[in-house]
């Protein structure tokens, strides 16, 4: 089968390394499949050889959004897809208009968040809502019973097409030194060393476990990542004297992801919306302590099978809260160790080979 994934832009992050496994998987499965990125965002898959882009740099005002949705409804008339894969809000409406007008015969979208209200993202989740409804995609996936649940107001018909396929994380495939890390990276070599990743940018909270350095001096923190808020990381850093303890790793790419996390002594996900948190699944699958914000959602992914918790959770994830989690794991190797045990059994639960069969099947089924 010939499948086009739409994704919307090409940087490293969460939903993009998604369908990075779903794409994989599915060729190995025999079918042939590209990922085509409405704008390049990053240098993230200016190497990979089965990621295409419709505009090279982001697109500017409403003539460059224009631009870039007609240049994917114009990539998919031509690619003629058997069916369409499509990610977060943009990539979902433009992705099945595009792959209606292509031909495709099967189309599966993804939910990317809870639906909003208001703004923006209140117009876009309207348009899903009524696509949804009218059945413009045949299949609509959440990765989590959290998310399924935000739809629970939603109409019958819209509900019926929504599958649960829980993400798949990658376990590192080979072993990284720690001091090799830390040199790769340009990370203190002796320093006790939090990690973060993701987009730089409010929503993913940062800046609490920036605060958490002018409450433990012996504490350094590493972030992956780029994104507007480096600045005022930056910024704040210097205001409170910490400076020398918070590194920028810039943008990791995925196939760096795992050498990365070696390097670290604990994970901090203070982030503060998220529908799955792949980033921190991929951090506990790698062995590291995790800290993460009490969200329901990280609470339900970051606990065991048999339902225990595999991190330490701070409410709110404030400074306070997460230099008190932090100092535990400083203090209490015992707990570190367990805490990276249980995170390591997670790659049981969060297979990509079974989340590659569930699309697998929609796509037979669709």
């Amino acid at each position: 089968m010939k499948v086009v994934q739409v994704q919307t832009q090409a940087e490293a992050a969460g939903a993009q390394r998604v369908s990075d496994m779903v794409g994989s998987g599915l060729r190995e499965r025999g079918h042939e499949v590209r990922t085509v990125f409405m704008y390049r965002k990053t240098a993230a898959y200016d190497d990979d050889p089965f990621a295409d882009f419709v505009l090279s740099e982001p697109p500017r005002g409403l003539a460059g959004q224009i631009r870039a949705s007609a240049g994917l409804m114009a990539y998919l008339r031509r690619a003629r897809p058997d069916a369409v894969i499509s990610y977060q809000h943009y990539g979902n409406i433009f992705g099945t208009i595009g792959g209606r007008f292509a031909g495709a015969r099967h189309i599966i979208a993804n939910q990317s968040g809870a639906p909003h209200k208001h703004g923006l993202m209140g117009l876009l989740t309207r348009v899903d809502k009524l696509m949804g409804t009218l059945g413009l995609y045949q299949a609509n996936v959440v990765n989590s019973a959290w998310t399924e649940a935000q739809f629970a107001d939603y109409p019958s018909v819209y509900r019926r097409r929504i599958h649960r396929i829980d993400h798949g994380v990658e376990a590192p495939d080979r072993h990284y030194d720690k001091a090799a890390a830390r040199a790769a990276f340009g990370l203190p070599g002796d320093a006790w060393l939090a990690l973060s990743s993701g987009r730089l940018t409010q929503v993913k909270n940062h800046i609490a476990l920036v605060g958490a350095l002018t409450k433990l001096p012996d504490l350094h923190v590493a972030l992956a990542g780029v994104g507007p808020e480096r600045e005022p990381l930056a910024a704040f850093a210097k205001e409170h004297g910490v400076s020398d303890r918070l590194h920028f790793a810039g943008e990791v790419p995925p196939s760096r992801i795992y050498e990365f996390l070696a390097a670290g002594d604990a994970y901090v996900f203070p982030s503060m919306n998220e529908t799955f948190g792949l980033a921190v699944a991929e951090a506990a699958i790698a062995g590291l302590p995790v800290v993460a914000n009490g969200l329901p959602v990280l609470r339900e992914v970051l606990s065991t099978e048999a339902g225990e918790p595999a991190a330490l959770f701070a409410e709110g994830a404030d400074p306070a809260d997460i230099a008190r989690a932090l100092a535990d794991l400083m203090r209490k190797p015992d707990l570190a160790g367990r805490l990276a045990d249980l995170g390591r059994g997670l790659a049981i639960r969060y297979s990509p080979s079974a989340m590659c069969v569930g699309y697998e099947r929609l796509l037979i089924r669709s």
